[in-house]
């Protein structure tokens, strides 16, 4: 009658080693689930102050620019106002041109060039067709609207532009003949 006993013993024993491996493996378990919203939560945390780090290096930046095109600004307003106090054409005009002169260098400093147009090849990735006309050779610019400028090798804004299309002849816009047999 002990064996029965025994094999009861040892079903017992091995129930109550399982149950403790399952409680240690719910342990664990309930250990890395909470490891990893602790994670999800520091991942969000870090995503959150990267957006605010980044808008605020973009600020800077952008306040960076506003105070350097600031002077220019400053120019232009005193010279509206001698204009007003003098109604001095010329010296309206003479400050008008050394204005023009500092943004340009502004705009050269940071590298910001024109995009040549005029008489150049039709290149869709610098130019902006708005008209285009026909005559004798075609894809060439003929007249720039607006000009275009580029940074860097990116365009800022294309060139808007009218491009010539090449006219087509009469004779090559009659159908052949058929042949007579």
């Amino acid at each position: 009658m002990e064996e029965p006993k025994t094999q009861q013993e040892t079903a017992t024993q091995e129930l109550t080693e399982l149950k403790a491996q399952l409680e240690l493996k719910e342990q664990q378990n309930k250990e890395l689930i909470e490891r990893l919203q602790r994670l999800q939560a520091d991942f969000e945390n870090y995503k959150k102050r990267q957006a605010r780090e980044s808008e605020e290096v973009l600020l800077r930046l952008e306040d960076q620019l506003l105070t350097e095109i600031l002077p220019i600004y400053d120019n232009l307003e005193r010279a509206f106002r001698s204009f007003n106090k003098n109604n001095d054409k010329d010296s309206f005009i003479e400050g008008i041109e050394r204005i023009f002169a500092q943004f340009h260098a502004f705009l050269e400093g940071k590298g910001v060039r024109p995009i040549p147009a005029m008489g150049e090849l039709f290149d869709p990735a610098l130019h902006e067709a708005l008209i285009t006309v026909e005559a004798e050779e075609g894809g060439k610019v003929l007249e720039e609207f607006e000009r275009g400028y580029q940074r860097a090798g990116r365009v800022l804004r294309p060139s808007k532009v009218k491009v010539s299309k090449r006219r087509i002849s009469q004779e090559s816009q009659s159908t052949p003949s058929s042949a007579n047999p």
